[in-house]
């Protein structure tokens, strides 16, 4: 056997377990983003139950206290204009509005920055958080005469819990917003191997 015979031996040789080596680096590769991925996952969903438990109580004795000043029974009683007369007129329960819109404007601030998930949101107060928007969007409306971007990101959290709940598509009153349905991209190996890579530099 000659030197030519055995070098074309080690290069037949060397291709498969060149392969298998391929194979085994992607394989850590993609084992160590699932990891990453379900360790953010874990973080986000705990500190979404925390922001919620935070001010759970606060927002719920707060819409209470608006709907009892207010005469509305509940999350679906109708908003009529002598309401929205009384909250302009009413600076204290003017305040309790704001703050009641403004706790639900900081965790759609949240999502949109990937701190809180949606998701979960959606499960512990989903309801809760599209029916106050829409039973107070005239006083939204009224406000935003004087700045247009009041309230924008809790917009957004509404349409996006609607297509997520109901599958809406066009959700009355609300404007058009993507809607991601989660926070990060999931590749599929070794198909996009390539474009992991590519995110990985890119960054």
């Amino acid at each position: 056997m000659n030197f030519d015979t055995l070098a074309n031996y080690a290069d037949i040789i060397a291709v498969p377990l060149a392969m298998i080596g391929i194979y085994y680096i992607v394989r850590q590769l993609k084992l160590a983003l699932l990891e990453s991925e379900r360790d953010h996952q874990r973080r986000q969903n705990e500190m979404t139950l925390n922001a919620y438990n935070t001010v759970r109580g606060d927002l719920r004795d707060t819409i209470r206290r608006i709907r009892v000043t207010l005469g509305l029974a509940d999350m679906f009683s109708e908003f009529t204009a002598e309401n929205l007369e009384q909250i302009m007129t009413d600076e204290v329960l003017r305040d309790d509005v704001a703050k009641m819109l403004g706790f639900v404007n900081k965790f759609a601030v949240g999502i949109n920055h990937d701190v809180f998930n949606i998701y979960l949101v959606n499960d512990l107060a989903g309801k809760l958080f599209i029916q106050t928007f829409q039973q107070f969007y005239p006083y939204i409306q009224r406000v935003r005469k004087d700045y247009n971007g009041f309230y924008k990101d809790y917009e957004d959290l509404v349409y996006k819990l609607e297509k997520i709940r109901y599958g809406k598509d066009n959700a009355p009153l609300l404007e058009d917003v993507e809607l991601v349905n989660n926070s990060y991209e999931y590749y599929h190996f070794p198909k996009d191997f390539g474009k992991y890579l590519f995110t990985i530099f890119k960054a």
